[in-house]
């Protein structure tokens, strides 16, 4: 039976998605060949695929045709219907007789080919035996390499399914996900269908389960959540395995709203505890859902948006989260900002400013705080508060401290060279105090520009990663150069004053969410006022962030605060306009009106 003219392209997609044509060699297939030429005692036999105008040989043995133009090929006609091509004498066959097989050197007077057919019924190549002389094929010799083509055939579309298949849940892969797809948006183009990733357990689950209980039994809990998600899914949807713990549910038909329905009814289901090698453990899952369209793009489309979606439902913490293009946009933003950072530092797009600190007993401004600014060439001013959180998360906080380090050290050797003894607090991450060679670089750096220590101040943010020893050794060792150490936004996070006798801090900052309106805020006023307070008898001195009005710097300047900092002085400064406005207020000695 002829297969449909019309199939070539879908044919094409078929031979192509089994990712066999341009492999390797492969014994499998040659002892195909060498067993169907003795079976046969023909002068050569091979296996063919056909590509768009070309005939590529997968194995040969014995006299064999070359890798040549389809349409000069045998097996041209061979993928043209679905039994065995007989060709007893190439010379009394119309169709071959001036082929150049047939009347060149090599000669093929016989040939016989059983199609390879795939199991959507597309014949992509052919199972071949040719000879030297005309001989004919009994019925029973055409069934036996029927047979032997679907041998190869199987063993190819074994081969794609290694590839297809996840090994440890068995499930089809991300691969087989792309293809399916890919098939329903040529089969079912305009349909709308749901995709929805599930993270069962979560990442943080996965490896505790891992550290604790070991792989074999991680492997055997994956593959009951699998089980567990096919029956859940049975009839609805195809389920895949696409990482570790992340599982992809495909909707069958167009009822999206139902189907969004279900998954979201599945609560109880989901959390039902798992008996993994006889130990019971109920999971956390995380999904994310997205609605799309079938169409040519779908297939890549559809898989990022369902990642999105997670990744907003673990940020949230929520059992599902719809896809939102607003949230999208946001993560690849961030996606952008993170990949520009490099070339950001490359090319001076960042810079320094400097937020005055005034000394509440007599006005004088003699220190500042360097904060970082991002002017990106396309998108323009991007807020610290939008980048520093993403890079902070990465090792390219590294670099980027790095140039804030150098670049602050340098201005305060100018300004020193020029007689203005200026003191810099610069803003470290965690991450920076985990360097091994932190505090020497900040030492070489101060050398290199001829700083005194003294007037570097390094601002950490308060929390429980300070307990650690290597960041005790590091804060230690800055204290030791003799830079000031100052734990910034105090009262609002770790807060723990247990662990202020580890820490050798000399500074402490009260955050601005305490003090911008603490003017207005009772409560406010008792907190500020006790950590002023206990700060003091500690022997810290102590800053005031975000002050903005004369009435609060009243208040923190008569509870005993040592220094302030906030838009009531001055909005962050560039290099020249800081100078100015701390040359403008050195010498005053005036106390500061309120």
């Amino acid at each position: 039976m002829l297969l449909p003219k019309n199939s070539e392209a879908e044919r094409l997609e078929a031979l192509h998605q089994l990712g066999i044509l341009n492999t390797n060699t492969s014994e499998y297939f040659d002892a195909i060949t060498r067993l169907t030429m003795e079976m046969y005692g023909v002068a050569g036999a091979y296996i063919s695929l056909l590509d768009s105008d070309r005939q590529w040989l997968k194995s040969t043995v014995g006299f064999c045709p070359p890798n040549t133009q389809r349409d000069q090929t045998f097996c041209n006609y061979t993928i043209q219907q679905s039994g065995v091509l007989v060709i007893e004498d190439t010379l009394l066959d119309e169709r071959f007789a001036t082929n150049p097989m047939v009347t060149g050197p090599q000669a093929v007077r016989f040939y016989a080919g059983a199609p390879l057919i795939t199991v959507d019924g597309y014949a992509i190549g052919a199972l071949c035996v040719i000879d030297t002389s005309p001989r004919t094929l009994t019925t029973a010799e055409k069934d036996k390499l029927a047979r032997l083509a679907s041998l190869v055939m199987s063993h190819i579309t074994l081969g794609r399914a290694v590839g297809h298949v996840d090994a440890v849940s068995g499930l089809p892969n991300k691969y087989q996900l792309f293809e399916d797809l890919t098939t329903r948006a040529r089969e079912h183009a305009g349909e709308n269908r749901v995709l929805a990733d599930i993270d069962m357990p979560d990442a943080a689950k996965a490896f505790e389960i891992i550290r604790v209980l070991g792989a074999a039994v991680y492997d055997e809990l994956v593959r009951e959540v699998g089980a567990r998600l096919l029956r859940l899914f049975e009839g609805r949807a195809q389920v895949y395995h696409l990482t570790d713990a992340r599982f992809a549910i495909l909707s069958r038909d167009e009822d999206t709203q139902g189907f969004i329905d279900y998954l979201y009814s599945l609560k109880a289901d989901l959390q039902a505890p798992l008996n993994s090698l006889n130990i019971p453990m109920s999971l956390t899952s995380f999904g994310g859902i997205v609605q799309f369209d079938l169409c040519p793009g779908s297939a890549k489309d559809a898989p990022r948006k369902a990642a999105a979606a997670i990744n907003q439902a673990l940020v949230n913490q929520q059992r599902w989260s719809c896809y939102s293009n607003a949230e999208d946009e946001k993560q690849k933003r961030a996606f952008r900002l993170l990949n520009d950072v490099r070339h950001a530092i490359a090319n001076d797009q960042f810079e320094l400013v400097y937020q005055p600190k005034h000394e509440l007993t007599n006005g004088a401004c003699l220190a500042a705080e360097a904060l970082l600014r991002w002017h990106h060439a396309e998108l323009g001013a991007v807020s610290p508060a939008e980048f520093i959180p993403l890079i902070e998360k990465t090792a390219l906080i590294g670099p980027l401290s790095h140039w804030v380090i150098r670049t602050a050290i340098k201005q305060i050797g100018a300004w020193h060279a020029a007689g203005n003894p200026i003191k810099v607090a610069i803003n470290l991450s965690a991450y920076n105090f985990e360097e091994p060679d932190i505090v020497e670089r900040l030492a070489a750096t101060c050398r290199e520009f001829k700083v005194d220590p003294r007037y570097v101040e390094i601002e950490c943010t308060e929390g429980v990663w300070m307990e650690s020893p290597i960041i005790l050794k590091a804060l230690h060792g800055i204290r030791d150069l003799g830079m000031s150490l100052a734990l910034d936004d105090f009262g609002t996070g770790y807060s723990n004053f247990a662990y202020l006798q580890k820490v050798p801090a000399t500074v402490i900052k009260v955050d601005q969410s305490l003090i911008r309106n603490v003017h207005a805020n009772p409560r406010d006023q008792r907190i500020v006022r006790s950590l002023i307070a206990l700060a003091r008898e500690l022997d810290y001195q102590v800053v005031a962030e975000g002050v903005e009005t004369g009435e609060s710097l009243g208040l923190i300047r008569d509870w005993g605060c040592d220094l302030a900092q906030g838009y009531h002085f001055a909005k962050p400064l560039n290099a020249s306009a800081f100078l100015a406005h701390a040359i403008e207020h050195r010498d005053s000695h005036i106390a500061i009106a309120a």
